[in-house]
């Protein structure tokens, strides 16, 4: 029998119930037929003893039609066969109620699917199997706090779950390497070479995991047997696909806005230099004379910018209606480039100038998680940002924390949504922020806003 053990996760241990019943029962399903489903819903919704006749007749069938169904229920536990009777037990059959929803083609293997089918396993193991304290007075709430609550204590539990059979690791690798992260069962025992008792027991275990489970689809006079994720990781996941950013085409006439990653610091470099030589008198022909020195168009709004930049992580100033590059610009300038850009980059006294950004969001913690989004696009590529700010997943408001909460019955990791100001902030972020540090490169493509995360951004942003 297979067992999850992990120092700091779970200990799910399958002798603490009747797991082996649990197993024999599940295999029992696999080999349903419509007709066996059928039979089954109909005694499930019968009188605990019931005459074959009647269920014969209630099923416009035969009594022989029922023997080989009745047989394998007969099997699971679930009925006796007396004379011309059928007497059901009880308990077994609260068992199959609960697991014939797999069948239903609305089901989800959800949190209340879950949670269900943790009370199958006596109340004192849990604790044990799920590492939550024993005075918890909510185990199921507890296990939801620590283990599912947001997608990345999720993300980072199913990263440290230590499944010691490979094949078991191998259906998870599969599964969530799958296009819409579900795979049907029977490839899986074909790939893996897999008897089906071996099957189930590996599935019994990624269940209790909370790593996947099994659903029916009908399809034509059988069933297709499926292996999806969580029902609410699932949907977490599959937003996480429809938004990501298509990358545009590498021959697309990208009208970038400077031609190399660290223009920005370049011309800061180029204005220093040229301003330690002779202050510059801040009149109206400054910023076409210091576009000059940069060897730039000249664009008085790019080039006020930059000044305002240099002054306010004071490595220029004014004075007597004169620019002056400052004696730490020094120290600035016998830098590397890529180190020139992290000075900037770390600056305490550097922000965002953005006239569009509300001074109340021009919080360091609100720039460095805004600046976490383009995580999603570090394959180097361009996108636009309009596609890009679809998918931005980074917390900004309580609006913005994406984690599990009930809705009506149900759970689900609820998503992001962020107000002007906000797509602004995130915006400014990746524009000017990471643009002038040369973490990512902008421009345009017919007409709209586009950028990509530039090698040294890659490096930079790599986990």
């Amino acid at each position: 029998m297979l067992e999850l053990t992990s120092p700091r996760k779970n200990r799910i241990n399958f002798a603490d119930y009747n797991s082996a019943q649990d197993i024999e029962n599940r295999i029992v399903l696999s080999d349903f037929s419509p007709f066996d489903l059928e039979v089954l819903e109909e005694i499930l919704f019968s009188p605990l003893k019931i005459s074959l006749k009647k269920l014969a007749r209630n099923l416009e069938t035969v009594d022989a039609a029922l023997s080989p169904i009745l047989e394998k229920l007969t099997k699971g536990g679930l009925l006796t066969v007396l004379d011309d009777s059928i007497v059901v037990d009880k308990d077994m059959r609260k068992y199959f109620e609960f697991q014939v929803q797999r069948f239903d083609p609305s089901f989800k293997p959800d949190l209340e699917f879950l949670q269900a089918l943790l009370r199958k396993v006596p109340i004192h193991v849990l604790p044990t199997w799920y590492s939550i304290p024993r005075s918890s007075n909510n185990i199921f709430e507890s296990i939801v706090e620590k283990h599912l609550l947001t997608p990345q204590i999720f993300q980072r539990y199913l990263t440290d779950l230590n499944l010691n059979d490979p094949i078991a690791q191998g259906i998870v690798k599969d599964l969530f390497s799958a296009p819409d992260f579900r795979i049907s069962s029977s490839d899986l025992i074909a790939k893996y070479n897999l008897v089906r008792r071996s099957f189930e027991e590996i599935m019994l275990l990624l269940e209790f995991s909370f790593t996947c489970s099994i659903r029916y689809v009908k399809e034509n006079d059988h069933w297709l047997e499926i292996v999806t994720p969580l029902h609410e990781w699932h949907q977490y996941l599959l937003f996480l696909k429809e938004t990501e950013s298509p990358v545009i085409d590498k021959a697309s006439p990208i009208k970038r806005a400077r031609k190399t990653d660290f223009a920005f610091i370049e011309e800061m470099t180029a204005v220093l230099t040229y301003l330690q030589k002779q202050p510059e008198p801040l009149d109206g022909a400054l910023t076409e004379k210091l576009a000059a020195v940069c060897k730039i168009p000249h664009d008085a709004k790019a080039m006020t910018h930059l000044i305002e930049k240099l002054c306010l992580i004071k490595l220029a100033g004014k004075s007597n209606g004169r620019l002056y590059a400052l004696d730490s610009a020094n120290d600035f300038l016998d830098l590397r480039v890529d180190n020139r850009a992290l000075y900037l980059y770390r600056h305490s006294l550097n922000r965002i100038l953005c006239p569009s950004v509300p001074t109340e969001l021009m919080l360091e913690r609100h720039i460095r998680e805004a600046e976490k989004a383009i995580k999603r696009v570090l394959h180097g590529g361009w996108v636009f940002f309009d596609d890009f700010i679809k998918g931005v997943t980074v917390s900004l408001n309580e609006n913005s924390v994406i984690m599990l909460k009930r809705v009506g019955k149900h759970w689900k990791y609820t998503l992001p949504t962020y107000q002007e100001s906000e797509r602004a902030l995130i915006k400014a972020t990746i524009f000017e922020w990471l643009f002038e540090a040369g973490i990512v490169a902008i421009g345009t493509l017919d007409g709209r806003d586009c950028f990509s995360v530039t090698p040294f951004g890659c490096f930079f942003f790599e986990d």
